[in-house]
């Protein structure tokens, strides 16, 4: 009973140790979030005000944000940068046919004034043309007040847009940052390891060069041919090893 009862105090403890670590681990990671955001924001601060180019037609902004690296918020303020010259340029559109109607009715009105005596038919025309006009007139003050608040919603759009790029663009830039510190860390593991392979390479060269010295010393010239065979054959080795 007593070995059944610590084997569960045991786990009980083991329990609260795991949850004590989880919950550090949260509280960790809570607090570098929290310290992150306030660096985003405090980065995001800096371009307040900054009136920029219409990113969607910068060029560098489209290579910076190809599609793969677009929010969905990126994704829809996009669209609705889109739609808006879309409206303005249909806008610009009814304006140049109000107008050119207009123009129309003026000149039909102006050419039967010269005429000296106008018909009951012609008058009632004529007075159906200045009704019209009026209408063109209030159509056309309608639509050209729309189309004057289009830029300052572009503008707007295009401020939104500036700040969840630049979101995206510290976010992007903070993660690369840690990859490349990882990727110097692995360059320096990769050098330290290359160091040793030439280190070792140095060490057997002069080996070699001391077993040469010594077997020359001994055999003389006669052994200069049988490491030429010894060179042919690690020559051989390193071909064969290639392929």
């Amino acid at each position: 009973y007593r070995k059944r009862l610590h084997a569960s105090e045991v786990q009980s403890f083991r329990e609260q140790s795991d949850k004590e670590k989880r919950g550090s681990v949260f509280h960790k990671e809570k607090k570098k979030k929290e310290e992150f955001d306030a660096e985003e924001e405090e980065f995001l601060k800096r371009f307040e005000g900054i009136e920029t180019p219409v990113l969607t037609l910068d060029e560098n902004w489209l290579r910076v944000f190809p599609d793969g690296y677009k929010t969905p918020k990126i994704r829809q303020l996009e669209i609705q940068i889109r739609e808006e010259f879309m409206r303005q340029a249909r806008l610009g559109s009814e304006i140049d046919g109000a107008e050119k109607q207009k123009k129309q009715l003026m000149d039909r009105i102006i050419r039967f004034m010269r005429v000296a005596q106008v018909d009951a038919k012609e008058a009632k025309n004529q007075e159906k043309s200045q009704e019209y006009i009026r209408d063109i007139n209030a159509q056309l003050s309608d639509l050209e007040q729309e189309y004057e608040q289009v830029p300052e919603e572009i503008k707007s759009l295009n401020q939104e847009l500036l700040k969840e790029s630049l979101r995206v663009c510290y976010q992007r830039m903070r993660k690369n940052k840690d990859a490349i510190e990882a990727e110097k860390e692995s360059i320096i593991e990769v050098q330290e390891i290359l160091k040793e392979h030439k280190d070792r390479k140095k060490e057997l060269c002069k080996e070699n060069e001391r077993i040469f010295m010594f077997m020359h010393r001994v055999f003389g010239r006669r052994i200069i041919e049988l490491f030429d065979e010894f060179d042919e054959i690690e020559e051989t080795d390193e071909i064969e090893g290639e392929e």
